[in-house]
């Protein structure tokens, strides 16, 4: 059998932060904070979901958004700077480390 691969125009952003594992939550709220505050509001923004490493030592962000002009106008907005000033004030060790993705599968579960 064969897959077959429906890509779609859906933009993703993944970004990993490397952070101590006492700073993980803060580094977490820290991001949410912004996202709930201006972010979710930019034209084309899908959604932010965020992933704590059980370790602590790692912040994993899978944002989508509707295209990649979207996910540019984005990263021009100047409010992007309180972003990043509070990603710096929550102190990861490393990152932001991002990767861009396009969609080309998507597999849902089956209810039981």
């Amino acid at each position: 059998m064969t897959a077959t691969i429906r890509e779609n125009a859906t933009f993703t952003q993944v970004v990993r932060f490397e952070v101590a594992p006492e700073k993980q939550e803060a580094l977490i709220a820290a991001i949410v904070a912004e996202v709930e505050r201006w972010v979710r509001f930019r034209p084309g923004f899908v959604s932010s979901t965020f992933h704590a490493s059980l370790d602590g030592r790692h912040v994993l962000n899978y944002a989508q958004w509707e295209s990649e002009e979207a996910f540019r106008g984005f990263t021009r907005d100047p409010e992007g700077e309180r972003l990043s000033a509070a990603i710096k004030a929550a102190g990861p060790e490393a990152g932001p480390d991002g990767t861009a993705f396009r969609v080309v599968r998507s597999i849902a579960g089956t209810s039981r």
